[in-house]
């Protein structure tokens, strides 16, 4: 791995390796409700996806990138999931360059190694959410400042007066405008950033006098680019203060979170370690390079102390300020929102890696021997993640609904009616789903009113007695149970018998917490977060 192209192959065998394990499975199970309401933005023509982007909790470049993507590959399963793997793959050689920059080839294709094997990113590479994307333009971002930092603190060295660079500074605007308009929790990389600046004023007094007017201009520029947002994102945190679906944190919520970030709790057991050891590797590295007398001024004014400590507000920040914020006020936390966190991790889990002696045999083999572990121990994970259905299954519904009519009529049961079956959905959103998958077309399908809507016999009688009447059976498809749900069931038994319940399960698989929602047993799985829902079908006849 010391020649240029010994690198490209390996890291095209990594990208080739990320790829065959984003694309097994990606279509087999059905897509969920996020991903449904991501469809139905990416169908949109790209004008009223913007002026959407108000009534909605993340900016508009996902979607409209989705947009551009199923223009050309399709709105099936695997088409809408192929972007979250497209960005998947392509996180694996913008990782590479990135621990590269931050240290050193090798330490970089290791953490490329770590990304393209991680059973978080992977989950999300396979959804299509905006959350494998965020990763890309989170190393992107990242990658940005690292170039920024490294040519400041080589024109300082060199007494070059242009600090930075037309280039260097035109893509650190761009990678920053792509991070910003990619999810809320982006701007918590964007505080990082701003910390480790200002921290120079302790660290290297020296390099903030002459640096911190040019990174003031930069984050004026960012701020005037992301302004447009900024009344939006003001009216979407007013509307979060009013109540959100997120439970509140505990403090198990942390481990839950890097246990999260390693890919199981096997994983944790090996890369929590290797945390621990990238940091005593720097110090003893720089203990030796100063021949003994280091200091903790010569510490910290090397570069690898404040690389590490970069990367270290990367991650602590990111998790820490919407922990804290959820302690204190509307709970905003949940795991995956803080991937933005995960390529800073994985850093600095593979500057433990590289921990050992390189050159010498024993380093070789620990190394070889750790990577190995961690491979296996991936491949486990990822097989049971093939083998589950975590998802909830919407197209397993809408092919039961979709027999119902037929096999009604082949049993002689009609009565001469051809109408179709009349089946109630739930919840308004949960329409969506079930229209995806075709049950629109071969039944009459109702969502019910949001939550908002008060259920009361009033309502149920003026909304709906015009179309259960003469009607001997209905279908009612329950899933996402909320307050209103009781309401619903005993405004329809008040007419209609339940014949039976047919239910489509999925996993729920959780660290070491669980959420409180009403549908799910509560319990600790430890395996990893997920919010899945059975779907209920229940099938109701008129009484006598």
């Amino acid at each position: 791995m010391n020649t240029r192209p010994q690198r490209i192959l390996l890291l095209s065998a990594l990208m080739l390796l990320a790829f065959a394990l984003r694309w097994v499975d990606i279509s087999t199970e059905s897509l969920w409700v996020d991903e449904i309401y991501s469809y139905r933005q990416a169908i949109k023509p790209i004008a009223n996806i913007i002026a959407n982007s108000q009534a909605d909790v993340h900016p508009p470049v996902y979607y409209i990138l989705l947009h551009c993507w199923a223009m050309l590959f399709g709105t099936s399963e695997a088409g809408l999931r192929g972007f979250s793997l497209f960005c998947g793959v392509l996180a694996v050689p913008l990782m590479y360059l990135l621990g590269k920059r931050v240290w050193n080839p090798r330490i970089g294709m290791i953490a490329a190694f770590l990304l393209a094997i991680s059973h978080f990113h992977i989950h999300y590479s396979q959804e299509t959410r905006s959350y494998s994307y965020l990763v890309l333009v989170s190393i992107g971002g990242m990658l940005g400042f690292m170039r920024l930092w490294d040519e400041i603190r080589e024109n300082i060295r060199t007494g070059n007066t242009t600090l930075i660079s037309r280039q260097t500074a035109l893509l650190f605007v761009f990678a920053h405008i792509l991070l910003l308009y990619s999810h809320f929790f982006a701007l918590f990389l964007v505080v990082a950033e701003n910390v480790f600046v200002a921290s120079l004023w302790f660290f290297r007094k020296d390099v903030f006098l002459r640096f911190w007017k040019r990174w003031f201009i930069l984050q004026v520029v960012l701020l005037l680019i992301f302004t447009p947002w900024l009344n939006v994102l003001y009216w979407q945190i007013q509307a979060v203060q009013q109540g959100f679906w997120i439970d509140r944190p505990t403090v198990f919520v942390l481990g839950e979170t890097l246990v999260e970030y390693c890919g199981s709790l096997l994983a944790s057991l090996v890369m929590m370690p290797l945390l621990v050891l990238a940091f005593v590797e720097i110090r003893s590295q720089n203990s030796r390079n100063a021949e003994g007398k280091a200091t903790m001024l010569y510490r910290i004014q090397s570069s690898e102390p404040l690389h590490i400590w970069f990367l270290w507000l990367c991650v602590t920040l990111t998790i820490l300020i919407p922990f804290v914020k959820s302690l204190k006020g509307t709970p905003i936390y949940y795991v995956k929102y803080t991937i933005p966190a995960l390529p800073a991790f994985l850093l600095l889990v593979a500057k433990g890696v590289d921990a050992w002696e390189w050159r010498r045999w024993y380093g070789k083999i620990a190394t070889g021997g750790v990577l190995l572990a961690l491979a296996a121990i991936a491949a486990y994970n990822t097989r049971n993640d093939w083998n589950a259905l975590e998802k909830e299954r919407w197209r397993d519904a809408a092919v039961y609904l979709a027999g119902l009519h037929s096999s009604e009529h082949s049993s002689g049961n009609s009565s001469g009616n051809t109408a179709k079956e009349l089946v109630f959905v739930h919840d308004w959103y949960c329409w969506y789903n079930l229209a995806y998958y075709g049950a629109s077309t071969t039944t009459e399908l109702h969502a019910l009113p949001p939550e908002r809507l008060r259920i009361t016999s009033e309502t149920w009688q003026r909304l709906y007695a015009s179309r259960i009447a003469g009607r001997e059976q209905i279908y009612l498809v329950l899933s996402h149970r909320t307050g209103k749900t009781q309401a619903i069931l005993d405004g329809i038994e008040r007419d209609f018998t339940r014949l039976s319940d047919t239910v489509f399960p999925s996993r729920y698989r959780k660290y070491v917490v669980s959420d409180s929602f009403p549908q799910q047993t509560r319990a600790i799985f430890l395996m990893k977060t997920y919010l899945s829902n059975d779907i209920r079908v229940i099938r109701y006849k008129r009484k006598i």
